[in-house]
């Protein structure tokens, strides 16, 4: 679908008018729409995309392409009338549209509601694929932005913007288990170290019988000289794995909330990242291994996180956790570096933390 839209008109570096100014509103009634308060600078829309899409330049180029056959365009500021054809109810008048194609899976379960109102909004087949992905993006950005979504067809999804509790970080630099303890129990004097792992009590009997290996050299089998001489190899190789130092490459710590875990818990996941992070491809360390921190509050009443309109109790407990959530990250980039996002992957400046 080609839009044509009246955009909201800025200048470009160049003092030159970028956008597109000409457009027929009521082509929007047919696209999803993310709707943004009017004080948002188009700016920051462009970066929440970029912090998913990489290379995206929608600030200036007023679209940017989320998928092989989905596309983001605007902003698209909207009069009263042009909001009355677009069907966007007031008091919206800023509104991002998605051009993509309709993909839907089965109706969902009646009774089946979710956290971000797809349910209720896609009652005849939630959107999958890349419609999903995209429309998942769009709610995301509503939820950051304070925003809302109005789907094709007239449905509202409005996402709490509190509800974002996880925060992340993506760093360059590998803080051993009783370092990482320490900084968190700054915070958290209760904090625990968690570390799995499993026990190894060496191969299996039928390793060193040759059963294990006889089928393969049944065609050709080893002369007493080649089986020493493997044998000898692999002892060397059995040692000097032996002699290396214990190495971890994942582990939690954890800090119950509450004085019985009342409020559930924080933990702060680690791990290496994960190969094409988009938070961190414009980094100069991005394309090299590096250390994801998570840290997520493990509700007590896991089932109300994913509810639409949660419980009082959850809002409240989620109240005296967030601030924990925040201030466990702040220690954590003040010792590691790196970046932070909030759990949709959109970046957070450190120092607001």
């Amino acid at each position: 679908m080609v839009l044509r839209g009246r955009r909201q008109s800025r200048p470009s570096p160049t003092g030159r008018i970028t956008l597109p100014e000409v457009a027929a509103a009521v082509e929007l009634r047919a696209c999803h729409l993310l709707l943004v308060p009017s004080t948002l600078h188009p700016d920051d829309i462009a970066d929440l995309v970029r912090a998913r899409v990489p290379g995206s330049d929608l600030g200036r180029t007023g679209q940017a392409a989320l998928g092989r056959f989905s596309r983001l365009s605007g902003p698209y500021q909207l009069s009263m009338e042009d909001a009355v054809d677009a069907a966007v109810p007031m008091p919206w008048t800023v509104a991002y549209a998605l051009a993509a194609p309709f993909e839907r899976e089965d109706p969902p379960i009646p009774g089946l509601d979710d956290r971000d109102g797809f349910a209720r909004a896609f009652p005849d087949g939630l959107p999958w694929r890349e419609e999903g992905r995209a429309l998942a993006l769009l709610v995301a950005m509503a939820r950051r932005t304070q925003g809302a979504v109005r789907v094709a067809g007239g449905p509202m999804i409005q996402p709490d913007p509190d509800r974002a509790v996880d925060l992340i970080l993506h760093s360059p630099y590998w803080l051993d288990a009783d370092v990482l303890l320490g900084v968190v129990r700054r915070v958290l004097p209760a904090a625990r170290l968690e570390i799995e792992g499993e026990q190894w009590n060496g191969p299996s009997d039928d390793v060193y019988s040759g059963a294990a290996t006889a089928a393969l050299t049944a065609d050709a089998p080893l002369s007493p000289h080649d089986l020493a001489r493997l044998h000898h190899t692999a002892d060397q190789h059995d040692m000097a794995r032996l002699a290396d130092q214990d190495v971890i490459d994942g582990f939690a710590i954890v800090a119950d909330i509450g004085p019985y875990g009342d409020d559930g818990a924080v933990e702060v996941l680690v791990n290496v990242g994960r190969e094409r992070e988009p938070a961190v491809a414009d980094q100069p360390w991005g394309d090299t291994p590096f250390v994801t921190y998570s840290v997520r509050w493990a509700s007590a009443d896991w089932e109300e996180r994913e509810n639409r309109l949660p419980s009082a109790g959850y809002l409240a407990s989620r109240a005296r956790v967030q601030p924990l959530i925040a201030a466990v990250a702040r220690v954590i980039v003040e010792a590691a570096g790196g970046v932070v996002t909030d759990e949709d992957g959109f970046w957070l400046d450190r120092y607001a933390l």
